[in-house]
């Protein structure tokens, strides 16, 4: 009897247990191939900056510096194990042109160095440290290499000088396009000949004992009153830069992968639910002769057993020939993983877990057969029942299935559509303009600010700008202690940033904190905090949190600060009239300002957003596209079973209404009928989740990185046009599929008394 159940289980049942084991390999797949993504990310991250030896805390710095301070401060200091400064020689974008391809519109700044002897190395495509440039050589950024189709024997052109290209180099630290600058490595001979094409600064490099605290050292260095004329960078942020665009592939993946769980769990239940209440005088005639209720259940889980483990090995196998292509990227931009291994363990643990899952669904789902007497499976008592209520939960996981489908297809679109707008920057720090103009490493940055700002006032074509300088201050934390704190000083009501709680600064008592220091100084909005700048100290209100990913996370907004201080940069937001062309406006202003000696960089803001995260786009919209390829043939498969089962279990009435003279146009119609509103409920709930709940998930994920309060930027064409449209076509198509079966009803049937 046993053995019969399960053959005709296996064997009666072909379209269940193949949609069942699908479900479970594609599930399998998923977390399989998200598992083998972050392992081999961070595994690869890792496995660079150790071999590059990434300082723990790196702070840039133009102008004159004192070498013997800083030595004498690294002495003093126990947890610095190694101290450097190295030469960074920036230059003009213009000057450069790779393999015929000019930078001049590049929104990164680029320069040259030469090789450091002691930490911070710049690697090649093996990961070993350059060891020697020879004269009219230069290694070029592996970013640039895909970009610009550059080959080893190119040509670039700096200025009057040719460059051969010996070959490409991994920087630990500017690797990511995240990274606003980019080094190139030439010979110590060409690097002196450059320079006086170029303007040098210096990179101020501190390795620090293993668990030292780098915010503290940070602190320290600032307290020292040490060389600090640009931004300070720690190793968590370069970690950080580096593994975000992956990252934020990988993450889309997950939350596929979690949906389709979801999907699964949903389908394998129904699917099992109707298999039981097919077998149920088999499962009767068991209990009747005395067989023990563990033993029925363990004959069903043995089925799904077999197919859970069919599915993780082919879930498993398509993850280990699939990362390749994906990992391609990563592997181009930080070299193979050490973590190869564990990267493995990791898929092995994933796959296990989703099957895991599913079988606990499965076993859970089986307990139905104990509440089921004998008496009432010979009987048919159970079919009766469960017939008059079972199209009301059919239709709702149908339901189901299309708002998660929906979610699915939603949630990357919405987020392909944020990171692409030009607004994504107001959640990295950066304000709402169409220009920004940076100076940065130059002389006399208020005098030249100053004539910018007079420039500009005279300009027709501007519509209105922002001048913004930041200087760098100290905080007073509640146990008297200090902490450094860069502050961003002027109007920043005119491009304002994205505020989590609370606004911009207004009155001159006002401060708006980023997230991670207003969490690190343990403030929110309308708590006091004291400033001094040169040992002038000032109260201050918190008048907002916004969200900011750059300079570590940690910085804060003002309107004024008390008189003093050297700016350490300063930042123009420009909005032109409209119909101003914004590629001429730039290169005209950056001439006339090369013609008075003022060295600013400016961009485009929307090409910024572009080279920035033209990688991440390009992944996530690859992504994007996946997610609606699977969900709408998820939703094809799920629709496409549930309408035959629901013929099946209909084929009495079926039949009676083919007696009665309804035509099969007609039925089916009926049938359409029934889906319209289940087709309608899960279109709305599936926009409103993907919306809604999407952008809860995202922000979860951006919060860690600093970037909080975050929004969805809708595309509406997308998410209320052809979103939708798929969806209606792929479940009609669906249900067409599905009742074709209806032709081989006779109308007969219905007297012969079969159910």
């Amino acid at each position: 009897m046993k053995a019969r159940i399960l053959c005709n289980d296996l064997k009666g049942s072909p379209l269940l247990a193949v949609t069942t084991w699908l479900f479970m390999a594609v599930s399998a797949f998923l977390f399989a191939l998200t598992c083998f993504l972050a392992i081999g990310l961070l595994g690869s991250v890792d496995t660079l900056m150790n071999a590059a030896q990434t300082p723990d805390f790196l702070q840039m710095h133009a102008g004159q510096m004192d070498e013997a301070a800083l030595v004498r401060f690294a002495e003093q200091q126990e947890q610095v194990l190694d101290y450097q400064t190295l030469c960074f020689l920036n230059l003009e974008n213009s000057t450069m042109v790779l393999g015929g391809h000019s930078l001049a519109d590049s929104s990164q700044d680029n320069g040259v160095c030469v090789q450091s002897q002691r930490f911070d190395y710049l690697v090649d495509l093996e990961n070993r440290v350059i060891d020697e440039v020879h004269t009219g050589e230069i290694y070029v950024p592996v970013c640039y290499r895909q970009k610009y189709d550059l080959v080893a024997g190119d040509k670039v052109q700096v200025g009057d000088i040719c460059f051969t290209i010996a070959g490409f180099l991994r920087d630990s630290q500017m690797n990511a396009m995240m990274a606003s600058s980019k080094r190139f490595l030439v010979s110590a001979g060409d690097y002196e000949g450059l320079k006086s094409v170029g303007s040098e600064e210096y990179l101020i490099e501190f390795l620090l004992q293993e668990g030292a605290d780098v915010n503290a050292f940070a602190t320290s260095y600032t307290d020292a009153g040490l060389p600090a004329n640009g931004p300070a960078i720690t190793k968590p942020l370069i970690r950080m830069m580096n593994a975000l665009s992956d990252g934020l592939m990988i993450l889309v993946i997950l939350l596929v992968s979690v949906v389709l769980l979801l999907i699964s769990m949903l389908c394998i239940r129904f699917t099992l639910l109707t298999q039981l209440e097919a077998d149920g005088r088999e499962i009767g005639m068991l209990k009747a002769i005395g067989t023990p209720k563990e033993d029925i259940r363990n004959l069903y889980f043995l089925k799904f057993l077999a197919l859970s483990g069919l599915g993780a090995v082919c879930g498993l196998v398509l993850a280990f020939a699939s990362k390749g292509a994906l990992s391609a990227q990563m592997q181009e931009l930080y070299g193979p993983s050490q973590n190869g291994w564990w990267g493995f363990l990791a898929a092995f643990a994933g796959a296990g877990l989703t099957e895991g899952i599913l079988l606990c669904c499965v076993r859970q789902t089986l307990k139905r057969t104990e509440k089921l007497s004998a008496v009432e499976a010979l009987t048919g008592q159970h079919r009766a029942s469960s017939q008059r209520h079972l199209p009301a939960p059919q239709y709702l996981i149908v339901a189901l299935v299309i708002t998660l489908g929906m979610f699915l297809m939603i949630l990357p679109q919405n987020l392909l559509s944020t990171i692409s707008s030009p607004k994504f920057v107001t959640y990295m720090g950066i304000g709402d303009g169409e220009i920004r103009l940076d100076l940065r490493q130059t002389e006399d940055i208020p005098g030249k600010t100053e004539q910018l700002e007079k420039l500009l006032a005279e300009e027709e074509s501007v519509d209105r700008f922002a001048v913004l300088q930041t200087k760098s201050c100290r905080a007073v934390l509640p146990d008297g202690s200090y902490t450094a704190l860069q502050v961003e000083q002027g109007d920043h009501t005119v491009f304002p940033v994205s505020y989590a709680k609370g606004d911009a600064p207004k009155k001159d008592n006002e401060i708006a904190l980023s997230y991670l220091c207003a969490e690190e100084l343990g403030l929110s909005v309308r708590d006091k905090l004291l400033l001094l700048t040169e040992e002038v100290p000032q109260e201050y209100t918190v008048c907002g949190i916004y969200s900011d990913i750059t300079n570590g996370g940690k910085t804060a907004k003002a309107a004024s600060l008390p008189n003093g201080g050297t700016p350490m940069w300063s930042v123009v937001y420009v909005s032109l009239r409209e119909g101003v062309p914004k590629e001429q406006w730039l290169s005209a202003c950056s001439q006339i300002l090369s013609d008075r000696g003022i060295r600013a960089r400016g961009v485009d803001i929307l090409k910024y957003v572009t080279d920035t995260y033209g990688q991440t786009i390009r992944e996530i919209r690859m992504a994007a596209w996946a997610a609606v390829l699977a969900a709408a043939l998820v939703m094809f498969v799920v629709v496409v079973l549930f309408t035959r089962l629901l013929v099946a279990q209909d084929r009495n009435d079926i039949s009676l209404r083919k007696a009665l003279g309804f035509t099969l146009r007609d039925i089916k119609g009926l049938y359409l009928l029934r889906y319209l509103p289940v087709l309608l409920a899960g279109i709305l709930a599936g926009i409103a989740s993907g919306n809604l709940l999407g952008q809860q998930l995202a922000g979860i994920f951006l919060k860690a990185l600093g970037a909080t309060g975050f929004r969805f930027l809708i595309d509406c064409k997308a998410v209320f046009g052809w979103i939708p449209a798929v969806t209606v076509i792929t479940v009609f198509c669906a249900i067409l599929l599905g009742l074709s079966q209806i032709k081989h009803i006779r109308a007969y049937e219905c007297c012969m008394g079969k159910e």
